[in-house]
């Protein structure tokens, strides 16, 4: 996708970006829901955490317990997981931190496997990234998120998978356009 929605975009935004691309309210949630898994950087939380759309101010959707602990995993004083926190702190964020189903918090009681406790996480307003947040913000998409967070996770991974197989159909490119990669990280050497 040449445009993806930013991690600081609002719900308008968002859906305006996957329409473009065919897909309505109850897709984009479903393929939003992939950020059930995996990590995230504090560069893409701390901007709500302090200056948030440039106010000065943290993100007013964030609950007082979770910026606190939101914080103290990301504290502003560092650039990069790498270079700027010990070892033992690098390991630590990189661990359960930044991780997408919500260990970082004392907030949650949710795995890590992929089911729909990062909805669940959306209706305690526990998003990471606002973006994500931003889904109970929209009515037809709050409605949608309720849907998968009342399942036991059999809606969500059915339409995400329908969601996914059409979202691989997007902007194929063929013959020398594109490649099949041999390694997803590296382009094949000729």
């Amino acid at each position: 996708m040449a445009e993806i929605p930013r991690p600081n975009g609002n719900i308008s935004e968002t859906l305006r970006l996957f329409s473009l691309r065919g897909f309505d309210e109850r897709e984009t949630v479903a393929l939003l829901g992939g950020h059930n898994i995996g990590k995230i950087g504090c560069e893409f939380i701390r901007p709500r955490l302090s200056n948030f759309m440039g106010t000065g101010l943290p993100d007013p959707t964030i609950p007082s317990d979770f910026l606190v602990e939101l914080k103290r995993k990301c504290p502003e004083n560092n650039n990069t997981i790498n270079n700027m926190f010990s070892e033992r702190i690098a390991r630590s964020l990189s661990e359960s931190a930044m991780s997408y189903s919500q260990r970082l918090s004392a907030f949650s009681s949710v795995g890590a496997s992929f089911d729909n406790h990062y909805y669940k996480t959306l209706m305690r307003e526990r998003g990471l990234l606002f973006a994500d947040q931003q889904l109970m913000a929209n009515e037809k998409t709050a409605a949608v998120v309720i849907d998968y967070a009342l399942d036991d996770g059999t809606m969500f991974r059915t339409e995400f998978a329908h969601a996914m197989a059409k979202l691989s159909d997007f902007g194929v490119l063929t013959g020398s356009q594109g490649e099949v990669r041999r390694s997803c990280s590296h382009l094949n050497s000729n």
